[in-house]
C-alpha cells in the first residue's frame, strides 16, 4: 500500500512538474511578448517624436540658417533667380500702405532691391555695416540693407547717391525701417 502511495505521489509530482513547466513556458512567452511590445512602442514613439521635432523646426529660421551655413552658404544664383524685383521706394511704400500685405509678399523671401545709397553705417551693437537706401521721405532713409561678410569690401567703396542693386532676404519692417539681410551685390 505504501508502495502504491509512493507511486501516486511520484506521479502527482511528475504531473505537477509538467503543469509547472507549461506555466513557466507561458510566463516566459508572455514576458518576451511584453518586452517586444514595449520595444516596438518605444521605437514608434521615438520616431513620432523625431518626426514632430523635424516638422516643428523645418520652417525655423535658425535651422535654415544652420543648414545654409553647414552647406557653405546660399547659392547666389538660386537666390537671384527666385528674387522678387522691387525698388527701395516701392518696397518702403508697400510697408507703409499695408504691412500685413507687404509681409505676405516680401517677408522671408529673396528680393532684388534697386535704390540710391543714402548712407553707409554700421550697427551700434553688432558693428555689422549696412547701407541706407533712399526713399521718398527726405529726412529718413528707411530701407536698410545688411550684407554678408563677403561683401564688406564692396560696401566700403560705396558713395552716397550711387545707385545699387542687391539681392537679399527681406526681414520685414522693424521699428523704423524695412530690413533686407544676408544681402549681396548683383
Amino acid at each position: 500500500m505504501s508502495d502504491e502511495k509512493g507511486k501516486s505521489v511520484k506521479e502527482g509530482f511528475k504531473e505537477g512538474a509538467k503543469v509547472a513547466g507549461k506555466v513557466v513556458k507561458w510566463v516566459i512567452i508572455a514576458v518576451v511578448l511584453i518586452i517586444v511590445a514595449v520595444c516596438a512602442y518605444s521605437c514608434y514613439a521615438c520616431s513620432s517624436v523625431t518626426k514632430a521635432v523635424v516638422d516643428a523646426t523645418a520652417d525655423s529660421k535658425i535651422v535654415k540658417e544652420a543648414v545654409r551655413d553647414a552647406k557653405g552658404g546660399d547659392d547666389k544664383t538660386k537666390m537671384a533667380s527666385e528674387a522678387i524685383s522691387v525698388t527701395a521706394v516701392d518696397l518702403y511704400k508697400a510697408y507703409e500702405s499695408n504691412a500685413v500685405r507687404a509681409d505676405n509678399t516680401y517677408k522671408g523671401k529673396y528680393v532684388r532691391v534697386t535704390g540710391k545709397v543714402g548712407g553707409v553705417d554700421q550697427d551700434l551693437i553688432t558693428k555689422k555695416p549696412y547701407v541706407k537706401l533712399k526713399t521718398e521721405n527726405q529726412f529718413l532713409d528707411l530701407v536698410y540693407i545688411y550684407f554678408k561678410e563677403t561683401e564688406i569690401t564692396k560696401v566700403s567703396n560705396l558713395d552716397v547717391g550711387q545707385t545699387i542693386t542687391i539681392v537679399g532676404n527681406c526681414d520685414g519692417k522693424s521699428v523704423m525701417s524695412v530690413d533686407v539681410k544676408d544681402s549681396f551685390f548683383e
